[in-house]
């Protein structure tokens, strides 16, 4: 039997692939990152509203007000069909161009259409101001950029675990390869070994020994199927081990926790809202005021809607913001983070304790695999024997680059708990 040689996982090669290329790759087939992107794109656009002065939006009314005499009715808008038709409505575009404190501020040009010849009559500029005296700015506001600053931690969330989980399909696709390669040399060798045994006892524990590396050899096979990560090769694996090998912890701070930010503004909508928490029992009024160019003439309107009779909605309104629910989750939030934390610097301190076990344990297999090569070149160990004693040196040197890995993917975990954007963060560093 020819002997074996076993020399993979000891040159390294260097070539062009990397793991951004395959983190980006994962983030275009990703249905979470791309959800992820919409609700932080929309969030984005709400928070504007609240940080551009100028916040043009441009609407069109289209209807008559007034009492008609087929239906009475005070204020309503619409087109009014009769019998005689379709009554004479306007049609007025509004650009609403500044959103401030809860006014809205902008102009309207009404055009009136006459139904007899469809004749169209153009009524002037009007200046329009109006609010309505229910809206809570500063409440809106802190809601608005809570959600910003949620779905942007929310993106950056999505982004890490894609990049861990990219990292993670890397090392798994190099051991498991590794892995099967050891253990289909291992089986050989057994069957081999079972052939030439002539004792029964010595024959049952080397079937014994084939049912255990057959089992563990499917599995090793199901895992390797499982990576979802395509395009990894060696050469992608050994220069993402050497770029990530030296990653440090940086400083424990929650100041890139956006979530945690989210919530703190929340809480201040929250002691807002509880001091009017009868805000809800009270009538919709809205007033607004026009200004005529034309005829240099002011034109107040008030709105006015009051709800008499409900299924408890307001009662219900009224209870939900008299309650500290965001100060109870802020609390279970930090918690939990600081739980996380502390939950991996023990997994990373005991990857740390195994590392120096395996340390030991291969320096006792070098020596083993000395005494083995000087009792293998004087005939007193078979061929067989000798290569399955390389073969536990190999796994063991494979076993111990895998806690290495794995070292690495806890403390990126660790990072990505405190909120670093990972990609920036092994790009650029610690920048505080």
């Amino acid at each position: 039997m020819k002997r074996f040689f076993l020399v993979f996982l000891l040159v390294p090669v260097f070539l062009v692939g990397n793991v951004f290329d395959l983190f980006e790759e994962n983030l275009k087939n990703s249905s979470g990152y791309w959800s992820s992107v919409e609700k932080f794109k929309e969030a984005q656009l709400n928070y504007k509203r609240y940080t551009n002065f100028w916040n043009p939006e441009i609407s069109v009314s289209l209807g008559k007000t007034g009492i008609t005499i087929t239906e009475v009715s005070l204020g309503k808008t619409g087109i009014t069909i009769t019998e005689d038709g379709i009554s004479d409505f306007s049609i007025s575009p509004i650009v609403n161009f500044v959103n401030i404190y809860g006014f809205e501020l902008g102009l309207s040009f009404p055009i009136s259409v006459n139904t007899d010849d469809w004749s169209f009559n153009f009524e002037g500029t009007q200046l329009s101001v109006s609010r309505n005296l229910k809206t809570e700015y500063t409440v809106d506001k802190l809601k608005t950029e809570a959600n910003y600053l949620s779905s942007k931690y929310s993106l950056k969330s999505t982004k890490n675990s894609i990049f861990i989980q990219t990292v993670q399909d890397i090392f798994d696709w190099y051991y498991y390869t590794k892995k099967i390669e050891i253990l289909s040399q291992r089986l050989q060798v057994l069957n081999e070994k079972l052939s030439k045994a002539k004792d029964d006892d010595e024959k049952k524990a080397l079937e014994k020994q084939i049912l255990s590396t057959e089992q563990t050899l499917r599995s090793a096979e199901y895992s390797l199927q499982t990576i979802q990560t395509k395009n990894i090769d060696e050469e992608v694996y050994q220069k993402t081990r050497k770029f990530l090998e030296g990653v440090t912890l940086p400083a424990t701070t929650l100041e890139y926790r956006e979530d945690l930010k989210a919530l703190e503004l929340q809480k201040k909508a929250e002691e807002i809202e509880k001091k009017t928490w009868f805000l809800p029992y009270l009538p919709e009024l809205t007033f607004s005021f026009n200004y005529d160019f034309e005829d240099s003439e002011w034109l107040i309107g008030i709105g006015f809607q009051m709800t008499l009779w409900d299924f408890g909605e307001r009662k219900l309104e009224a209870e939900k913001r008299k309650s500290q629910l965001v100060s109870l989750e802020y609390q279970e939030k930090v918690r939990n983070i600081e739980n996380s934390l502390s939950q991996e610097l023990v997994n990373i301190a005991n990857l740390e304790s195994q590392l120096r076990q395996k340390e030991i344990e291969l320096e006792d297999l070098e020596e083993s695999s000395k005494t083995n090569d000087q009792l293998f070149r004087k005939g007193f160990l078979s061929e067989e024997d000798y290569t399955l004693s390389k073969l536990d040196y190999v796994e063991g040197t494979l076993e111990k680059e895998n806690l290495e890995n794995s070292l690495i993917l806890e403390k990126l975990k660790y990072i990505s708990i405190l909120g670093y954007d990972l990609e920036k963060f092994l790009k650029e560093g610690d920048q505080n």
